[in-house]
């Protein structure tokens, strides 16, 4: 009978329990929820928060990817050549002025070594050198052929230090800030020495002139007394052969003298032009086979035309430009007695046609080169030493420029630039 009495008794304290866990269980659950609703709201807020963050970052990163375009888009319309070599060496901005001058894609050399491209000392001073003193020399001047032309930089370089805000403020002097980097800026100077060339040689020019008017007075006036008297010697000795043949020769070096004061004269005239249209390329066809027929035509020298088109018709005046091309084929047949090669290359632009007149001559000096176009300078012992300066004069009336590069030993090239327009 005992077992039926604790079984009764059992199941009070069994529903209390249940209850009580139940209430406990409820008590929890609101607790959980509560907990759970503050973490939402919580996270609410860090969200809003995240998303004002993210709303300012994307207008900052968006003001400086403007910046960095505007900054970009300046670089870019700069005539100077910009890089910047980090101090590994690495290059971090390069423009597009630089582009063009070193002939090499931004692709191939931003964010790659300078020195993987270009020697060391490639802009006029040793790199290596200069980051490990972090002293270069400010500005220099280098010859650089590119592209297959030779031209003249000015090479500016300085390191630039980390700016105030970048660095500590017990560090306001720029000289005791550690540099971030070597600033080059490049500047084409090619155009300004070739303009200053021109420029010498027009004064040279204007001072031939005034000598030349000032000759023309002093001398021709006592040569037209000296030939006056001549002829009247030559008819005094009529009777005396050997006598009338030596006032003859007196008459005759008036004239040589006065023929030299009348082109010391014609040259310092100013060339008056004609322009027209011209077909360069028939111009000169027609100069190769007028100096074939002419009995100074050397038959081993070969003669070629290289041109990319058939042809070529830009403003001219013919007869100039014929007489001043006949110059330097003359030149260049001259230059080479026991035969060679006359190479003729004609290559047009959007603004210049570029004409070289080759040879595989003697060449021309060092020394002698920077004078050729020097009126009365001249190596020949019968020239006058006026020929290619009247090619020079004929080319700067044309609004061009001529160049010229040669070799002893090897040959010359004559490089001539016309405007395809006036």
């Amino acid at each position: 009978m005992s077992a039926p009495s604790s079984s009764v008794s059992a199941a009070p304290h069994d529903s209390m329990t249940f209850e009580e866990t139940f209430k406990q269980f409820a008590l929890e659950s609101e607790r959980v929820e509560m907990s759970y609703r503050s973490l939402e709201g919580r996270f609410q807020s860090v969200h809003l928060t995240l998303q004002e963050f993210h709303t300012r970052l994307a207008g900052k990163l968006a003001e400086l990817d403007f910046v960095s375009r505007y900054l970009e888009a300046i670089l870019d319309h700069m005539s100077q050549g910009i890089i910047f070599i980090d101090l590994n060496g690495i290059v971090t901005t390069y423009n597009l002025a630089a582009q063009k001058m070193l002939q090499l894609p931004e692709k191939d050399l931003l964010f790659h070594p300078f020195s993987q491209f270009f020697e060391d000392a490639f802009l006029g001073f040793s790199l290596q050198e200069a980051f490990a003193a972090k002293e270069c020399s400010k500005t220099g001047y280098i010859s650089r052929i590119v592209g297959g032309s030779e031209q003249e930089w000015e090479v500016e370089a300085a390191f630039v230090a980390m700016s105030r805000e970048a660095y500590p403020l017990a560090h306001r002097d720029a000289s005791s800030r550690p540099v971030q980097g070597l600033l080059v800026l490049l500047r084409d100077m090619t155009h300004v020495r070739r303009l200053q060339q021109m420029a010498n040689r027009h004064d040279r020019l204007k001072e031939l002139g005034e000598l030349a008017a000032h000759l023309a007075h002093e001398i021709r006036n006592p040569l037209g007394g000296i030939k006056g008297f001549a002829n009247l010697l030559q008819q005094e000795l009529s009777d005396k052969p050997d006598l009338q043949q030596m006032a003859a020769y007196i008459a005759q070096g008036a004239d040589a003298l006065n023929h030299c004061v009348s082109q010391v004269l014609l040259y310092a005239r100013p060339v008056q032009v004609h322009i027209e249209s011209v077909d360069l390329i028939r111009l000169i066809e027609e100069l190769h086979q007028f100096i074939q027929a002419d009995s100074a035509w050397n038959t081993a020298v070969h003669f070629a035309l290289h041109s990319s088109v058939p042809k070529l018709c830009i403003p001219l005046d013919q007869q100039l430009l014929k007489a001043a091309l006949l110059n330097l084929f003359v030149n260049a047949l001259q230059a080479m007695p026991a035969g060679g090669s006359l190479t003729v290359d004609v290559e047009p632009a959007a603004s210049w046609v570029t004409l070289r007149v080759e040879d595989t001559g003697t060449g021309i000096s060092p020394e002698n080169l920077p004078k050729i176009f020097s009126p009365f300078f001249t190596t020949k012992a019968a020239g006058n030493g006026l020929g290619l300066a009247e090619v020079n004069k004929v080319i700067q009336a044309h609004q061009g420029w001529i160049e010229v590069k040669s070799e002893v030993g090897k040959g010359t090239v004559f490089t001539i630039k016309l405007p395809v327009a006036r």
